[in-house]
């Protein structure tokens, strides 16, 4: 295999490794944003149930408004803020029975008998205030006071199970990101040091140790070392290859060379011998 395609190979390793990692940043990344999406639906959950706590509470608290009243023009004033207040809660109970998340709705089918029956109560109440009657008003509120607080520690229950699972959601989604930084931390340092330890690895063996020997073998040969070995004839189309085979070709002429030169020297040593014989003679 050439330098070439082994460098290509190496490359396209780094680039497999830069594939997994970006894969999992992606399903990370949709992950997180799925759990934050179950944070955001888990704190309008507790926002929403506080505002219907909150709605009660104004509710009852326009009640006494009118209960308190010296004349009927001042409960007036008091029953026109509690029915805007019954209208408000009404639309939120409405939103809710019409919310498609399951958990939302499951909530709304729990407390939605005792929410309508106070509404009911209360718009009585805002009848009776309406037509001048506020002893009337004051015994209905007496006479469902035990209700309404059974109402409201039913919200006040709901409250503490939505922070609870405001909370739950925010650790989870703090665990999974802390856990996923540490994975990645891990796979970048593997990364690099799988990088760092291929790289040297190719560049040693395939690189700098072929190369030497070439170096190595050239110097021997133009010291006229000619008996230096070189690797014979290879299929391989590699770079190192194509040197060796270079460089046992002009090996082969080299001693091509020196057995011309020997041979010119044989001959000029043969025609010396020859004309000191004739002097001689």
């Amino acid at each position: 295999m050439s330098i070439r395609l082994r460098l290509m190979a190496l490359i396209g390793s780094f680039g497999i490794m830069a594939l997994l990692i970006t894969g999992l940043a992606l399903v990370s990344l949709q992950r997180y944003k799925t759990m934050m999406t179950e944070y955001g639906a888990a704190y309008e959950h507790a926002y929403d149930i506080e505002r219907i706590n909150h709605m009660v509470s104004n509710v009852v608290m326009e009640s006494r408004g009118i209960y308190l009243s010296q004349d009927t023009a001042e409960a007036t004033v008091f029953s026109d803020r509690l029915s805007h207040n019954l209208d408000e809660l009404d639309g939120l109970l409405n939103e809710w029975r019409q919310s498609k998340d399951t958990q939302e709705r499951a909530r709304y089918a729990e407390i939605e008998p005792a929410v309508r029956d106070f509404l009911t109560k209360r718009r009585d109440m805002v009848r009776l205030t309406d037509e001048g009657k506020i002893a009337q008003v004051t015994a209905l509120g007496k006479a469902g006071r035990e209700d309404r607080i059974r109402l409201q520690q039913t919200l006040d229950t709901l409250v503490a199970e939505a922070h609870k699972d405001l909370a739950q959601t925010q650790a989870e989604a703090a665990a999974f990101s802390e856990q996923r930084g540490r994975t990645f931390l891990i796979m970048a340092l593997v990364s690099i040091a799988g990088i760092l330890c291929l790289s040297a690895v190719a560049i040693m063996h395939f690189i700098t140790r072929p190369l030497r020997h070439v170096a190595g073998t050239i110097i021997s040969l133009s010291e006229g070392k000619l008996d230096t070995p070189v690797p014979e004839e290879t299929d391989d189309k590699g770079e190192v290859a194509e040197l060796w085979r270079a460089i046992a070709r002009l090996k082969a002429h080299a001693i091509e060379a020196e057995k011309i030169v020997e041979a010119q020297r044989e001959a000029e040593r043969l025609q010396a011998l020859e004309a000191r014989q004739l002097i001689l003679d």
